[in-house]
């Protein structure tokens, strides 16, 4: 790199970290107001730019500072760095709760003074434990899990402080595994917020996919539903645009904008129940016709003799392995692999035609010819078949699939 590119670039790097900080607003000569939306950790929200946007509110003039929360959650390192900046300020700083104070938007709420924090009556806080993705060998899994059982340790000591409930219990009662999610008359009940209040979000982030697959419809409809502005003049009109989006986007039934709010929440649950179900009956009809076409052709193959005369094997336990065959491939893959054998009358079974002249003792000791099988009794009848010229090649493919649910490469 030359010079003057190293110069140029130094010059944009300094000009997008100039860039780089939290937005906030002044509300009146002695408060000014920030929005925590999204996810902490990213360029806009983590722990440089929030403790940046503290001291340059504080030497702005300030003394109050207030945070509208609608957070997923995110890093737990940014998220410590947000907390110690918080308790170390010399600013009255308080939150409301919007629409989601998760994860560690939730345990960043433990830094803040219980009589400072208001909660939307129609957000959510949620707990869970720390959660964590480590690549490398055995010792930096084993420091990874380490470090997560010091997270969780001290997350639990928060909010047992918090909450005034023994760590044994928080740990037992919000540390299970499972994500908890707390209503606002819970989230003052714990002690996690000190009032509910009426919804005054303006805006909040538009769903997007991964989102919404996360998402609960309790947590879907207080995303919308926080999009209320009580000092609006056309609040009234605003909240009709917001419950018809909502029935709209879901396609709601039996509810209209002026519909309570109670009402349409019902609605998008019926309409989550009525997915599920329709899911779940596609999966069944799918699952019974399946089994019916494995029927068919185990009953085509036993009826031409396909599963006679196998040593040491009925003739219910040879169909037996095959059905488990059609379980696990399929019925195209079954077909196939059913077609390599002989029947009682037409031709001889399928080891004998591979056998390569190998002696009648080898191939009597032949029972169902599935990948365990051959894999104990004939692994050379398997390298033969895995050539492609080899005139059962398409038996191969389909016993590999059996095994493995994939064809060979």
């Amino acid at each position: 790199m030359s010079n003057k590119y190293y110069a140029v670039s130094l010059q944009r790097l300094k000009f997008y970290k100039k860039q780089i900080h939290m937005v906030y607003k002044k509300i009146d000569k002695n408060k000014a107001q920030c929005k925590l939306y999204g996810n902490i950790g990213g360029w806009m929200t983590n722990g440089e730019t929030f403790s940046q946007m503290l001291d340059e509110v504080a030497n702005s003039g300030f003394s109050q500072l207030e945070f509208r929360e609608h957070c997923y959650g995110g890093s737990v390192f940014e998220g410590n760095v947000m907390m110690n900046s918080c308790e170390s300020s010399e600013l009255d700083i308080s939150v409301l709760v919007e629409g989601l104070a998760a994860s560690m938007g939730f345990l960043w709420l433990m830094s803040i003074p219980k009589e400072n924090v208001s909660i939307c009556e129609n957000a959510f806080g949620m707990i869970h434990r720390p959660t964590s993705v480590t690549m490398g060998d055995a010792d930096d899994h084993l420091s990874n899990a380490n470090l997560m059982k010091s997270m969780e340790t001290d997350m639990i000591k928060k909010i047992s402080v918090r909450s005034g409930i023994s760590e044994d219990e928080v740990k037992t009662k919000w540390f299970d595994g499972k994500d908890h999610w707390l209503n606002a008359d819970e989230m003052v009940q714990y002690g996690f917020a000190g009032k509910k209040v009426k919804p005054v979000a303006s805006s909040v982030k538009a769903l997007d996919k991964q989102i919404l697959e996360q998402s609960t419809q309790e947590t879907i409809f207080a995303r919308f539903a926080a999009v209320l502005d009580k000092n609006s003049n056309n609040n009234s009109n605003q909240n009709k645009m917001n419950l018809a989006l909502l029935i709209a986007t879901f396609a709601l039934e039996g509810v209209t904008a002026e519909s309570s709010e109670t009402a349409v929440l019902a609605a998008l649950q019926a309409k989550f129940k009525t997915l599920s179900d329709a899911v779940a009956r596609l999966e069944g009809e799918a699952t019974a016709k399946a089994a019916l076409g494995i029927k068919t052709v185990l009953d085509t193959a036993e009826a031409s003799g396909k599963f006679d005369n196998v040593p040491g094997q009925t003739k219910e336990q040879v169909r037996a392995v095959y059905a488990g065959i059609g379980e696990k491939a399929g019925v195209e893959s079954l077909s196939v692999v059913l077609a390599g054998l002989g029947s009682k009358i037409q031709k001889p079974t399928i080891m004998s035609t591979i056998g390569g002249g190998r002696s009648s003792a080898s191939a009597s000791a032949t029972a169902v010819q599935n990948w365990d099988w051959y894999q104990k009794n004939d692994p050379q009848a398997l390298e033969e078949m895995a050539n492609e010229n080899h005139e059962n090649h398409d038996t191969f493919r389909e016993l590999y699939k059996a095994e493995f649910k994939t064809y060979p490469q």
